[in-house]
């Protein structure tokens, strides 16, 4: 297709008005068919104190993009005929959660459907890397003790979690499972690390390993790894930047890690990088098979990994590792984010028109969806503040709202929400930990919309027998807990 005249310069106009009122530090952009760029932004800096600028081989975080990677080494060894998605997990991890019945599969943990709940684990092995870290270390630690009681304790779960077969211990012996296999779509880290270690088992090399060899190196993404030195050894890669406790974006050195659990999101790209994933999955997913040979794997896995058979909320569906719209403005769009301290990321691609969009960011909480949807809404001549989910208003009865009030939690410190009444007697929602207030209104019977100043995002409120026991807000099953 022809973009109109003056998309680039529209999109970089309002590409520097968000830059500005979000303080990012840097951030790159780029728009692009599977044989040119046809845009490239790379705002501010890598790193602000020495100056330095961003450019398309500079290395950011990309959190969890990395768990399109990990579906993408199960699928290889799948088409290896090493192993079959359809597998019981239980043939690789020894989980006794379903005694009672079926053990969700592989592909279930790939469209997290396995029933896993979110639980604190990551954010136990995190603490350690973050303990001397001048911005993040005093709510790191604080966000990790809502969770066990002391330092003491910590330690030893961080370490207890820091194998796969421990990961699974815990699990075993504390998981609420959210539903039965299949049942539920319900965000899980933990799924997809442990699906990292079912990597490791069959291939018999480290997951690392395994990604750099079969997927990284054949695609010639050379300046992506997930091994930090390099990263650190690197003259060309972000500082990374966070907001600390009175809101101030301040240099935060120290990347969070967590062992060998890497699969969740630990990988370290490039924009270059990035685009060139992105063609991959653009030509592979259009049926050229040289394309999917260049990791081994049929065109039709490329294709059922994008397939998004899952609903993960308004307007989305989940594939293995993706996710799915299939009506942004006529259009279907493959994408996954990702969210680390100091890391904010976005890839997609829109598979009729050829094109994708790569967004990178070195602060944490920057709307980067939010900037991949202008990039596209520029090229597709469409108003920059269109958006994916675009909710309205709900004339709800009193019964219906009061029906949603309370507070919801889960496993991960941070999910936390809370639906009040205002003193005005409207609707209002507290977020996260310590958490945001946000307006909010009844967008449908099961349905709350959030107001953030960028965006609006959903909560959808899950019944059992008539009643609301849950709500599925960013990807996650939080329950009511009063």
């Amino acid at each position: 297709m022809n973009p109109p005249p003056g998309w680039r310069d529209r999109f970089a106009h309002a590409l520097s008005a968000l830059a500005e009122r979000t303080q990012a530090p840097g951030l790159a952009v780029s728009l692009f068919d599977r044989d040119d760029v046809l845009l490239e932004l790379c705002l501010g800096h890598r790193d602000r104190e020495e100056g330095l600028p961003v450019d398309a081989d500079t290395i950011f975080g990309v959190a969890s993009i990395t768990k399109s990677f990990t579906a993408l080494a199960l699928c290889i060894l799948r088409d290896d005929g090493r192993l079959s998605l359809d597998d019981p997990v239980t043939r690789y991890l020894p989980f006794t959660l379903w005694r009672e019945g079926e053990a969700p599969t592989l592909r279930h943990f790939l469209e997290q459907t396995s029933g896993l709940p979110p639980t604190p684990a990551m954010t136990w092995l995190r603490a350690e890397s973050q303990a001397h870290d001048p911005v993040a270390a005093a709510p790191t630690l604080r966000e990790a003790l809502t969770t066990v009681a002391d330092a003491a304790e910590l330690r030893r779960r961080a370490e207890e979690v820091s194998t796969f077969e421990g990961l699974v211990g815990y699990l075993n012996e504390n998981a609420d499972l959210v539903g039965a296999p299949g049942e539920l779509f319900s965000y899980s880290n933990d799924g997809f690390c442990l699906m990292g270690g079912v990597v490791e088992l069959v291939s018999g090399a480290p997951f690392d390993d395994f990604v750099t060899e079969r997927i990284l190196g054949p695609l010639g993404m050379d300046r992506s790894t997930f091994d930090l030195q390099r990263v650190l050894a690197d003259p060309n890669r972000s500082a990374l930047y966070e907001r600390d406790e009175d809101g101030a974006v301040g240099r935060s050195p120290a990347w969070q890690t967590t062992g060998r659990m890497l699969g969740g999101g630990m990988l370290k790209s490039t924009l270059a990088d990035l685009r060139t994933y992105a063609r991959f999955h653009l030509a592979a997913g259009a049926g050229d098979e040289r394309a999917a040979s260049q990791v081994g794997v049929d065109p039709a896995t490329v294709r059922e990994m994008a397939a998004g058979r899952v609903w993960a909320g308004p307007e989305s569906r989940y594939g293995l590792g993706l996710q799915r719209n299939d009506d942004y403005r006529g259009h279907t769009v493959i994408s996954h984010g990702g969210g680390l301290k100091g890391v904010s990321s976005r890839i997609g691609w829109v598979p009729d028109l050829g094109v994708g969009v790569a967004v990178l960011c070195n602060l944490g909480g920057v709307p980067v969806e939010r900037v991949w949807t202008m990039a596209l809404n520029a090229y597709l001549g469409l108003p920059l503040e269109a958006a994916t989910y675009e909710p309205t208003p709900y004339d709800a009865s009193e019964a219906e709202v009061e029906g949603v009030l309370g507070s919801y939690a889960s496993g991960e410190p941070y999910g936390r929400l809370r639906l009040f009444l205002d003193e005005r007697g409207e609707l209002r929602a507290a977020t996260g930990e310590p958490a945001a207030e946000v307006p909010a209104f009844m967008a449908g019977p099961d349905e709350v919309a959030l107001r953030y100043a960028q965006y609006d995002a959903p909560v959808t409120l899950l019944r059992r027998d008539g009643r609301v026991w849950a709500a599925h807000q960013g990807l996650r099953v939080l329950r009511k807990v009063g």
